[in-house]
């Protein structure tokens, strides 16, 4: 009969191998490949966990964790994600799937970031909503959606919108993101000073991959033409675009890198020469400004934006959005101002962080050390009576609620945003307004017949 109480009571407490088992295949539905950036937590007693990013993995990678310790590629490749291995010196280590946030907010700082939850606001400001290849005909039939990013800098908001454009373009065929992936720079294209007005062109391809054969550079450029949306990230620092086009590349084994093309020239390089090719005619969706002398550099944005397209503009501080609209409206821009919007800052503890925005607040339970002392003595003293542990009831330790806002931590972000939209000139709506007339006879003689 004990022998049954026991084996329910194990039965009960600890799971199956099959249990366990079944469990691990229900969460690795994928595992690390090549290439891979993931979330490292580093466990040992009496410590704190420590996180971070691993880098680009490859079999032959060493990943220096905390305490000396290292992890092989070969040890995390081929592993399911989330998982456990161990390091060097025998610590516990967690792989996970790393947020954009996360993997943006830990990156080598080369540039000032616009942060996560900044990036998120001016992307949701910007409402795109694009069709999958095939969903919609008309679309399809219509002009590319392009955006414009001026300056690259880390790459923080590229990404965000790159991510948000990715379903208007068709898959990238594996064959070809595996080589890019593995491929190294061509040599040459570079810059090896900050582009001028003067500066040698080399297209939307400054950090052009050298790809193994023939076949997939043309694979490569047949897939560019048909992209349905584009971002088009223009820096004057090569240094910069360089370290920005790698932290695309990193995310997701480059999912999104061939939905950006980087550019690095000036705007007005870059505007004129798509004028000269298309005759004046404006050819982008909406533009985002992020530079210094926003005004120096804006009346050729304004005049390559669609009607209706929006002009986001950052600036540090509101006086700064004031002194823009004023130059808009004495030079007299076909913009006028929608709203203007203040980011705020947001706190994070240093360290390895996500810094997804908001006030970040300490929020536990926990037992005080008094009670916890006091608890252990009791126990003790039970055991060195002449009742057993076992015969002895000891009260839990009572625990207390802490719930305060954390101080002392990192501040980032805020700012604002001034958010213009293009006018439409009269002819341009008296067009529209034509164009809709004829729709809607063709529509009713349709009807009709």
């Amino acid at each position: 009969m004990m022998l049954q109480l026991n084996c329910a009571r194990i039965s009960r407490s600890t799971p199956s191998f099959l249990t366990r088992r079944a469990g691990q295949l229900r969460q690795s539905s994928r595992v690390a490949q090549e290439h891979d950036v993931l979330l490292l937590r580093q466990s040992q007693p009496r410590s704190l966990a420590k996180f971070q990013l691993s880098p680009s993995l490859r079999p032959d990678t060493v990943v220096k964790l905390s305490h000396g310790a290292t992890l092989r590629g070969s040890d995390i490749i081929g592993r399911p994600i989330p998982s456990v291995v161990t390091d060097s010196k025998g610590h516990v280590v967690r792989l996970s799937e790393v947020t954009l946030s996360q993997y943006l907010t830990n990156q080598p700082r080369v540039a000032t970031p616009i942060y996560p939850q900044d990036a998120t606001t001016i992307v949701s400001i910007l409402d795109i909503n694009v069709p999958v290849p095939g969903e919609d005909p008309e679309a399809d039939a219509g002009p590319v959606l392009e955006i414009f990013e001026a300056g690259t800098g880390m790459g923080s908001l590229t990404l965000h919108i790159a991510r948000s454009l990715h379903g208007a373009n068709p898959p990238v065929p594996h064959k070809l993101r595996q080589a890019m992936l593995a491929a190294p720079y061509k040599a040459g294209l570079l810059l090896r000073n900050t582009a001028t007005d003067e500066s040698p062109i080399n297209g939307a391809m400054p950090h052009a991959q050298e790809l193994e054969s023939p076949e997939l550079e043309a694979q490569l450029q047949s897939y560019r033409a048909s992209r349905r949306a584009i971002l088009h990230s223009l820096d004057i620092n090569p240094s910069t675009s360089r370290k920005a086009h790698g932290v695309v590349q990193g995310f997701c084994r480059g999912r999104y890198l061939l939905n950006v093309d980087f550019h690095l020239r000036t705007i007005k390089s870059f505007v004129e020469s798509r004028f000269a090719e298309n005759g004046r005619q404006p050819f982008l969706s909406h533009a985002v400004l992020d530079l210094p002398g926003s005004a120096d550099h804006a009346d050729l944005v304004i005049q390559a934006i669609r009607p209706l397209g929006k002009l986001v503009v950052f600036f540090p501080s509101v006086t700064q959005v004031l002194e823009f609209i004023t130059w808009a409206t004495e030079t007299k821009q076909k913009i006028h101002l929608e709203k203007t919007v203040e980011l705020m800052s947001s706190s994070w503890a240093p360290g390895f962080t996500d810094a997804v925005g908001g006030r970040e607040w300490d929020v536990r339970i926990v037992t005080p050390r008094k009670v916890q002392r006091e608890a252990m003595a009791a126990a003790q003293a039970a055991s060195d009576g002449n009742e057993t542990v076992s015969d002895t009831v000891v009260a839990e330790p009572k625990t207390v609620h802490v719930c305060r806002p954390k101080v002392g931590h990192l501040v980032g972000g805020g700012g604002f945003l001034a958010v213009f939209s293009k006018r439409m000139t009269r002819s341009q709506s008296d067009q529209d307004g034509q164009d809709l007339t004829e729709r809607s006879a063709e529509s009713t003689s349709f009807l009709d017949g």
